[in-house]
């Protein structure tokens, strides 16, 4: 063998190792990189529903304040709740509730979208399909 240079066989070796080596590693990345952009995607929807359920809810605690009474109140949020079933949408197969309620000076709204169930979720581990989002707003009650 000359000098610096590996015997012709164990040259045969490395190469065979390091054709393995470009081999698996790309595949694997593949699936590491697959998830990401899967989990990438179902995590900014999520965000993006969770960011949505909180302006409704704020929207609705906002919209009451301009009530004069409860019943009013009422009146206005359910208007305002119904007119973003055209104004925000939800995904085909998602849900969305409200509620409206008074605890002394605090009137609050809670909207709650459920997401679809997606197989890709059994997958990468998601939060809860449930989004939750309240606003308070402070409505003294009158006196007397």
């Amino acid at each position: 063998s000359r000098a610096g240079y590996p015997a012709a066989y164990s040259a045969s070796v490395v190469g065979a190792a390091a054709a393995t080596d470009i081999l698996i590693p790309p595949s694997g990345a593949f699936n590491v990189y697959s998830g990401l952009v899967a989990g990438g995607i179902f995590y900014s929807r999520w965000f993006t529903v969770a960011s949505q359920t909180q302006n409704l809810a704020s929207d609705g605690a906002r919209a009451a304040v301009a009530g004069l009474n409860d019943d009013e109140r009422m009146t206005i949020v359910t208007n305002m709740m119904t007119g973003a079933v055209t104004r925000v949408p939800v995904e085909k197969g998602a849900t969305r509730t409200w509620r409206a309620w008074r605890d002394g000076d605090l009137y609050a709204v809670s909207v709650t979208t459920t997401l679809p169930d997606y197989d890709l979720a059994k997958v990468i581990p998601m939060p809860d399909r449930n989004v939750t989002r309240q606003a308070i707003v402070v409505i003294p009650q009158t006196a007397g």
